[in-house]
């Protein structure tokens, strides 16, 4: 049943919404937030460089609202760090704009967290924008080879039902405590964009926070519409680089020691698959992917210093809370070049 506010006294929300494209899908996203009718809002767009000249007009249609303007793209991580620097409630709700909040989705995804002290972010329950009954995601969690398996995804919504704790949210529908971010950080900023939103949420697990997904925060999501624009091969690289950065900067030494050689293995076999299958662009990203690591390591080193010393989870803790079995389905969806962002098309999405 969705969650009813009543009386309840709602902490100060700040809504950031970064986009690239403007247009239809962004107008319908605010119209959807501004039906929740919560009670001390604040909504900040991040225009990204995107080409649609109606975005300057928003604040009219949508008085309270604000307005940051970029000249070139900054990626969702610079865009939402911007809107994060910007905002000023109590929790901070980042989102797609390519969302559509159901009623009372914004009080349910609010009400999950306040009321679970533990949570330091929490993901809403994501659904396919075309067919509403199966599931975006329901959260992810990791795996031994270090992509991550997506718990629900295309599956009948109604199986997930109750709200619990999931590794990581995804950043289509994310709110996060502000407490948390001053404690741990917001997005990495050499993440333009993809696995920034897992990067956050290890850390916040490091630092003694738990992530949940709330199974009442009812919000569509049109999937595709930002990674179906995109190259395969960049899609590629900036998932495969950032994946291993995070990797590099979250695991203690004893998993890192195995589980790093292993996912680098894994990679290289996935660049002779790719290469094999006349794909080679692909392949070549993922190879760029690891070369961006290896010249950055000092820089990515220094940064896993300041990540450790927030730790306050042993691995042996906290690997039991986040990790699942690795399905064979994850690896034969990478080999097979499976798009998770539009399963009918190949090519271009981030698996995880």
């Amino acid at each position: 049943m969705p969650y009813s506010p009543g009386k309840t006294v709602l902490p100060s929300l700040s809504v950031v919404i970064p986009t690239a494209r403007g247009g239809v899908d962004l107008a319908t996203c605010l119209d959807s937030v501004e039906v929740q009718r919560y009670p001390d809002l604040d909504l900040i767009i991040v225009d990204n460089a995107s080409s649609d000249r109606g975005i300057e007009r928003l604040p009219e249609r949508f008085p309270g609202l604000r307005l940051i303007r970029n000249e070139e793209n900054r990626g969702f991580t610079g865009a939402a760090n911007q809107g994060i620097e910007a905002s000023t409630g109590e929790l901070i709700l980042l989102l797609n704009d390519d969302t559509v909040l159901e009623p009372g989705a914004l009080a349910a995804l609010v009400h999950a967290l306040v009321s679970r002290p533990s949570w330091g972010a929490c993901q809403a329950k994501l659904l396919l924008m075309d067919d509403p009954e199966r599931l975006d995601t329901a959260g992810s969690f990791l795996t031994a080879s270090c992509f991550l398996v997506h718990r629900g995804a295309f599956e009948p919504e109604r199986r997930f039902t109750e709200s619990d704790e999931i590794f990581a949210a995804k950043g289509a529908a994310l709110l996060v405590r502000r407490q948390a971010l001053e404690e741990v950080g917001a997005f990495d900023t050499d993440f333009f964009a993809y696995f920034e939103e897992t990067d956050l949420c290890w850390r916040l697990w490091l630092a003694g926070w738990e992530v949940g997904f709330a199974a009442d925060a009812r919000v569509l999501h049109r999937l595709g519409s930002t990674a179906s624009a995109l190259p395969s091969a960049f899609v590629q690289f900036h998932s495969f680089k950032n994946r291993l950065c995070t990797v590099l900067k979250n695991l203690g030494p004893a998993r890192l020691a195995w589980m790093l050689p292993y996912h680098l293995a894994l990679c290289l076999a996935l660049v002779g698959w790719y290469l094999l299958h006349r794909q080679g662009r692909v392949g070549l990203a993922i190879l760029r992917a690891i070369a961006w690591n290896v010249a950055r390591l000092p820089r990515t080193l220094r940064k896993r210093r300041s990540v450790q010393e927030l730790r306050r989870v042993p691995d042996r803790v906290l690997m039991s809370l986040i990790m699942r079995p690795t399905p064979m389905r994850t690896l034969l969806a990478y080999a097979r070049g499976i798009d998770w962002e539009d399963p009918q098309k190949p090519g271009s999405g981030e698996i995880g």
